[in-house]
């Protein structure tokens, strides 16, 4: 097992835009771990599981355009070109693939549009209570009017509600070579209606379905941001993941 590299994080310009990213290397025949927020989420969300994942890993964290440490620019702000700019990223700061992707919430639009575009560079997949295509046309409805307002207004740190759902149409229909999947779904959302949960926990099976290697965990006491508060669960997906991409190799 190689020494760590314990990085403080650094900005690389990618294309005009300085990006903000933080790496954890622990040896070089571990796969990298590349981490995808939630929308408008800074990398420090990863806190609650960063440090053990990093023992087993390597990890990749990052700020996307307009977030946390990262600076603005006026390219769009949809999922094809967040998918360019972490690639870019990723050669400017020599992480070479391949690479197990783990999107939380809009960041698992993210990761799956990457895989399907460049399924030689992912070895592994990992939903964190992801977005799902269908979400705005056929939950967003069931929601109460409070929680309907709250949600379409939301859309003002970082792309806008058109930009999320240009993303949405982006995604829509894109191809997953059999890439093993793991995809995880917060059992406790107190925001949700009856029936807007039924839809939400119907668009987790189907992700789940987007591979045949796949795998579908409910866990139970969590909301939508797993990680933070269940974040065994997620650790173990990851480790299982890591070790099963490992055995493969």
């Amino acid at each position: 097992m190689g020494e760590r590299n314990l990085s403080n994080g650094q900005k690389i310009n990618v294309e005009g835009t300085e990006l903000y990213y933080e790496y954890v290397a622990m040896s070089d025949s571990s796969p990298t771990v590349v981490f995808e927020s939630g929308y408008g989420w800074a990398l420090d969300n990863w806190q609650s599981i960063r440090k053990e994942v990093s023992t087993f890993a390597n990890v990749f964290f990052y700020d996307r355009e307009g977030i946390g440490k990262s600076n603005n620019s006026h390219k769009p702000k949809h999922s094809l070109q967040i998918v360019e700019n972490l690639r870019n990223l990723l050669k400017a700061a020599d992480i070479k693939p391949p690479y197990i992707l783990v999107g939380h919430s809009f960041g698992g639009v993210n990761v799956r549009l990457y895989a399907s575009r460049y399924p030689e560079e992912v070895t592994g997949l990992i939903l964190i209570d992801s977005v799902h295509e269908d979400q705005n046309n056929e939950m967003v409805p069931l929601f109460t009017k409070e929680v309907k307002n709250e949600y379409l207004g939301q859309f003002l740190v970082e792309s806008s509600l058109n930009e999320f759902e240009e993303s949405l149409e982006q995604v829509r229909g894109s191809k997953l070579k059999n890439i093993p999947l793991i995809v995880l779904t917060g059992g406790t959302q107190p925001h949700h209606t009856s029936e807007s949960f039924d839809a939400w926990m119907r668009f987790q099976i189907d992700l789940s379905y987007l591979t045949k290697t796949s795998k579908h965990i409910v866990v139970k006491e969590a909301g939508h941001a797993i990680h933070i508060d269940r974040p065994k669960p997620v650790i173990n997906a990851i480790r299982e993941m890591v070790e099963m991409i490992t055995y493969k190799s």
